[in-house]
């Protein structure tokens, strides 16, 4: 990049009004300096943009051979993306674009997803959310070496979905997910025609894949660049499909939005500027028993859900989808340097410009799908998350030991952050890649209880298999919240029982993980590995 270019950059960014992000804000008000990390001149967020169209990913429906089996390609590769209007950072991603294709998988079919690795470093590819076999899983232990391509063969026979694949690399999963690399993959079968939902793509059922992001003064991704990151990086431009709050042009009538927190940790909380009420109807990894009626939803990183609002009478009306932080998130939190001033208040995400009505024939159905079940026949297994504090490494960040960033190496010179340390544990336990923690038996249906001490939520996730939430602190779970799923948020102080049957083999050499799916808790520690024999 030329001087002149630089320059021009700069110019830009300036002009969305510059500020600083420095050292971390302690518990107390004491600013406590960490050897290794330093300030960058941080592009500060606008409100109320609205100026790009949202972006819609293409869809790969991938090639069948003469054997039946449907064939996808997918590539890793640097690039560069305009995140904020006027500004290339550079960036990773899937086939040339920030959010890669979302890939249409119809149930009962075989596929192979052929995955090549263009960077310069290891990496992996992860289909959250899909129960596959461990060697199929793209998990740590499936590493894709520069320049290689890996197969991953399998067929989901699972319930018609709203999954997402993104990279999972041991201790380098938070800066290669950050760096760009995510994508949808859904699962389809004739549920949507038969129930009459809107199922047209694009036009009135939409991915909507929320991340924040962090820029500095020359427009670069800036990852972990404070202390405090290591609790979870948050970012001040807020994205929906790559793009800083982007407006979408659609029908007056039923529209579906199929919404993604890609975030690496910030939780967001769902609303309608106007107050409106939307309908929820379905979660993780299968549609809802019912519609459920709502008018704030709470979304934790990796969470999706899929929601209906009714734009039949809204034709030249413009609807702005934000997250009400405010009303939810800070109670989420225990101590002040988890919860930044986003979470505080809130922020816009994507416009809806409401046009004239199409004749799509679509419409809210009164009933879903049957509502699940399952009966335990296995053992109680107890994890207890603990964070920073409980596990004795707060210290030890306060002092600066032994925590300054990795090597620059990622897009644009992007650090890689901090992982591989011993901050967060369950069961006291961090993560080891030569260590396994948990063996269950295939077939069985077992209940996992996971209790959080630590003083902030974390979403708890497993890799294999869906579960059923049976209980909050003895409660049964509220209506949104039973369907399928694979990521669950547990409060501080909150036990949660959730129900699974594990189908599918996973031995040692490719294990299953359980783990929090705050990315840089992951990275450092708050992970185990199971087999399924």
């Amino acid at each position: 990049m030329t001087r002149t270019d630089r320059q021009g950059r700069r110019r830009v960014l300036k002009g969305l009004a510059a500020g600083v992000a420095g050292a971390a804000v302690w518990p107390g008000g004491a600013r406590a300096g960490v050897p290794g990390w330093r300030a960058f001149g941080v592009a500060s967020p606008r409100t109320g943009v609205f100026q790009r169209p949202l972006p819609i990913p293409a869809q790969a429906t991938g090639t069948l051979d003469a054997a039946g089996v449907r064939h996808y390609q997918i590539a890793a590769r640097p690039g560069s993306s305009e995140l904020v209007a006027g500004v290339q950072t550079p960036t990773w991603s899937y086939n040339g674009a920030w959010l890669g294709p979302t890939l249409r998988i119809p149930r009962h079919q075989p596929v192979q997803l052929h995955v090549h690795n263009g960077l310069d470093q290891p990496t992996t590819l992860h289909w959250h959310g899909a129960q596959v076999p461990g060697r199929m899983d793209g998990g740590p232990h499936s590493v894709i070496t520069p320049g290689d391509t890996w197969t991953a063969a399998y067929t989901l026979t699972q319930p018609a979905a709203t999954l997402w694949y993104h990279p999972h690399p041991h201790a380098y999963t938070g800066p290669q997910v950050y760096a760009g690399m995510a994508g949808m993959l859904w699962i389809d079968d004739d549920t949507d025609a038969r129930l009459g939902l809107p199922r047209t793509y694009g036009i009135d059922d939409l991915p909507v894949a929320i991340q924040d992001r962090r820029l500095d003064a020359d427009g670069r991704l800036a990852y972990m660049t404070a202390a405090r990151d290591v609790m979870g990086m948050k970012g001040d431009r807020f994205l929906v499909n790559g793009v800083e709050q982007p407006y979408a042009e659609v029908a007056a009538g039923w529209l579906r939005l199929r919404v993604l927190n890609a975030s690496n940790s910030r939780v967001v909380n769902l609303a309608f500027r106007d107050g409106r009420r939307f309908y929820v109807i379905a979660g993780d990894a299968s549609l809802l028993a019912e519609p459920v009626p709502m008018e704030q939803l709470l979304l934790a990183p990796a969470e999706r859900a899929q929601i209906l609002v009714d734009l039949r009478g809204d034709y030249g009306r413009r609807v702005v989808l934000a997250s009400d932080s405010g009303a939810a998130v800070p109670g989420l939190y225990r101590t002040p340097m988890d919860v930044d001033a986003h979470d505080r208040r809130g922020f816009d995400l994507l416009e809806l410009r409401v046009g004239p009505a199409l004749a799509l024939g679509t419409r809210l159905p009164a009933q879903l799908v049957e509502q699940p079940s399952l009966t335990p026949d296995g053992p109680t297994r107890r994890f207890v998350m603990a964070g920073m504090i409980a596990s004795g490494a707060f210290g030890h960040l306060q002092a600066g030991h032994g925590y300054a960033p990795r090597a620059a190496n990622g897009p644009g010179g992007m650090s890689a952050g901090v992982g591989d340390r011993n901050l967060f544990a369950i069961n006291g336990e961090y993560m080891d890649m030569d260590k396994i923690n948990v063996r269950v038996q295939r077939g069985a249906t077992e209940v996992w209880q996971v209790t959080n001490v630590s003083l902030m939520a974390h979403p708890f996730h497993m890799h294999g298999t869906s579960f059923l939430i049976r209980s909050r602190d003895g409660k049964a779970p509220p209506p949104h919240e039973r369907s399928w799923k694979d990521v669950v948020l547990v409060r501080g102080g909150e036990t949660v029982e959730l129900v699974a049957r594990f189908d599918h083999p996973a031995d040692a050499a490719h294990a299953y993980m359980y783990h929090c799916h705050i990315l840089e808790h992951e990275d450092n520690g708050m992970m185990g590995q199971f087999v399924v024999t």
